[in-house]
């Protein structure tokens, strides 16, 4: 159980101002992370709410929460109206600079692991770098680590960076796919269809 009740007095101060390029990252991050929880009954992804726990608090990029959650009311930069609530069973940091890196492997992974957070990744989009990953099991007590593929035992998920995209497939082997990249995918398939069927009248053109 982790407390995100904040005395009235206090005033949490608010997160920097992200980047586009954060921002980018983040929101194709929560598509996908979106997809990958819609199957978890009581599951929900917070973007950006604080998590107060023995006097620190953090807001981090992505947090997943199965069970009791925080008040529609308090999510946002400051909540203004939070209660108790289960700790996120997984949490996803996008890093986009050197400093962000060095936080979210420092002070934040021991922060998360304190709180009884199950799995933490780190997704690292510094610009002009190639997208790497990070992971560790903190129920398990690893440590963070550079990997090529991550296992989120938490959401039965395997997730890995292919080209600058993060990549999921569930227990089965089934790829999960934002809403965005279906509906392209379906659209590719409708093309070959198209082409398929127009080269096969083509031909039969040419027999006639």
């Amino acid at each position: 159980m982790v407390s995100t009740a904040v005395p009235e007095a206090e005033v949490l101060e608010e997160k920097m101002p992200e980047s586009p390029w954060h921002n980018k990252n983040v929101e194709a991050v929560k598509e996908l992370l979106e997809e990958v929880v819609a199957k978890i009954p009581d599951a929900v992804v917070f973007r950006d709410l604080f998590f107060r726990y023995k006097g620190k608090h953090y807001a981090p990029d992505l947090a997943v929460v199965i069970g009791k959650t925080p008040p529609l009311e308090s999510i946002g930069l400051v909540p203004p109206a939070p209660e108790d609530g289960d700790a996120p069973v997984a949490i996803i940091e996008v890093a986009v600079s050197p400093k962000s890196l060095g936080e979210a492997l420092s002070e934040k992974a021991a922060f998360y692991a304190a709180m009884g957070v199950k799995d933490y990744l780190i997704v690292e989009a510094i610009p002009s770098l190639p997208m790497r990953l990070w992971f560790c099991s903190l129920a398990k007590g690893d440590e963070m680590r550079r990997v090529p593929e991550a296992m989120l035992e938490s959401l039965g998920v395997k997730v890995w960076i292919e080209g600058q995209k993060l990549r999921a497939v569930d227990r089965e082997g089934n790829e999960i796919l934002s809403p965005r990249e279906a509906l392209e995918k379906e659209r590719q398939k409708r093309e070959e269809l198209e082409r398929r069927v127009a080269e096969l009248e083509r031909k039969l053109q040419q027999q006639t």
